[in-house]
């Protein structure tokens, strides 16, 4: 994902499109870097992988806001979903769902 792509289509929509896609504690996360668009960047293509994962085996599709990103206490990330949107997508409870980010200045997986 190009970080400045991202980067335009934020400041066009403004906040209520960081508001759709993120969640409160996200946002708060990307915007205490000094490169916040490399970390919202990051996250939402981990956010849009995951929705594509799923929808292969679903007939419902995820939206942006029923997944975030998370930081475990050792600093690596996990897809954390809600008990409630995990019963809805047929995910059993105990599964911890890993991944890997990176990020620079112009692109973001």
């Amino acid at each position: 994902m190009s970080v400045d792509r991202f980067e335009q289509a934020a400041r066009r929509q403004g906040q209520r499109f960081l508001n759709r896609i993120f969640t409160p504690e996200e946002r708060a996360y990307c915007e205490s870097h000094r490169f916040k668009y490399e970390h919202y960047a990051a996250r939402f293509a981990a956010k849009e992988a995951m929705m594509k994962a799923m929808e292969i085996r679903q007939k419902n599709r995820f939206r942006f806001g029923q997944i975030e990103i998370r930081r475990r206490s050792t600093g690596k990330p996990e897809i954390f979903i809600s008990p409630k949107n995990r019963a809805h997508f047929g995910l059993a409870p105990g599964i911890q769902i890993e991944l890997s980010m990176a990020h620079e200045r112009t692109y973001a997986v």
